[in-house]
């Protein structure tokens, strides 16, 4: 199947382009039910869930898709596995329904492309088909599907089941968001940051595409603490937090490191876009001002920046970090408030912006934000 296609080339799905009120009378077993007393998969407050559907019959896909449109839901459709694997990469599905016979490869081949791919594994995959066999049915779930729904079956079962698995999908993503994050200001913590810059390192290398870090130190924050108390200290650190999650693009990726250290990963940023990100949050830090009852209290932090350009010259990403950690110590030992690089050219730290210099947030360059 050739697959729909966005302006830019890549794969998209077929949307429903109507919803009906009722269903005909289904020959492949799927029976109408009345919609009076049904409740919405998802709270109509809340954002649309898109469900990616994988159904060879264009006239099965078009009922299902009115059906569960019906629910709130942004369903979207796809003929084959391949595409499907496409689509899923792309879009990010927060549920697959797909028929557990495909042509070529089946269901069964979907769940485990998918869960190939970090990027895609977790998506929860519901399968059905016409009068599912009970061997069809265990090999499904040790595949890994969530659920097997056999036809004949009412739209009503279908969107419970449905509704069923989304909750559990909130359930989880919700303690993984709080597993995931630092608990004080939000960002990421270390176990992720360190799983991901693995991963963007691969990523990076692969596509032969720069990887740029950015580590950030409070100036003095243990007098902060000392003289201020702990209160003032997490408000330092919870808005120096929001100001960094600012300054980095959206691909980027936020973490507190430790105590009073930050990290951007920023893959695809060469050294000059690490460098303005790093600007850009020290213009934008140089604006808070934290009240300490009665005291103005003004925040500064040194800044070191590293770029791999996968050249030969470094092995791993924990190389990477220590070349930003020894610019960042350069700018602290340089006077603080300071953004110090690691040159490639001269392999060693190199000022960017010298201590206590005012960068104005109009002279840095606006960052492409994806």
């Amino acid at each position: 199947m050739t697959p729909f296609t966005d302006s830019d080339g890549s794969p998209s799905f077929s949307g429903s382009s109507g919803v009906s009120r009722a269903m005909n009378n289904d020959p492949q077993g799927i029976d109408p039910e009345p919609q009076g007393d049904a409740r919405p998969i998802v709270n109509t407050a809340h954002r649309r869930r898109r469900i990616l559907l994988v159904e060879p019959s264009s006239i099965e896909a078009q009922k299902l898709r009115e059906r569960l449109s019906m629910e709130n839901l942004e369903v979207h459709s796809v003929q084959d596995v391949i595409t499907a694997i496409q689509a899923a990469t792309i879009h990010r599905p927060n549920l697959i329904l797909s028929n557990i016979r495909l042509p070529i490869l089946s269901g069964l081949d979907l769940i485990r492309r998918l869960g190939d791919d970090p990027a895609t594994s977790s998506i929860p995959v519901i399968l059905f088909g016409d009068q599912v066999l009970s061997d069809e049915r265990a090999r499904a779930f040790d595949a890994g599907a969530r659920d097997v729904i056999s036809k004949p079956f009412t739209t009503t079962e279908l969107v419970a089941r449905l509704r069923a698995e989304l909750r559990n999908r909130d359930d989880l993503t919700a303690l993984e968001r709080r597993a995931h994050r630092d608990g004080l200001t939000g960002l990421a913590n270390r176990g992720v940051l360190e799983d991901q810059l693995a991963r963007e390192w691969q990523s990076c290398r692969r596509r032969s595409t720069p990887l740029a870090i950015v580590m950030v130190d409070l100036d003095h924050f243990k007098s902060i603490n000392d003289v201020h108390g702990h209160a003032t200290g997490d408000e330092v650190l919870r808005r120096a937090a929001r100001v960094l999650a600012r300054a980095a693009r959206a691909s980027d990726l936020a973490a507190r490191y430790g105590g009073e250290e930050f990290v951007v990963v920023a893959p695809g940023a060469n050294l000059e876009i690490g460098l303005q990100i790093a600007k850009r949050f020290r213009a934008e830090l140089a604006q808070v001002v934290v009240n300490t009852g009665g005291t103005e209290l003004k925040v500064t932090a040194s800044v070191g920046v590293a770029c791999a350009q996968f050249d030969g010259t470094l092995d791993a990403p924990a190389q990477l970090l220590h070349r930003a950690d020894t610019a960042l110590y350069e700018a602290k030992r340089s006077g603080r408030d300071a953004i110090w690089t690691h040159d490639p050219i001269l392999d060693a730290p190199a000022p960017a912006v010298p201590s206590h210099s005012p960068i104005e947030l109009g002279s840095v360059l606006e960052l492409d934000n994806s």
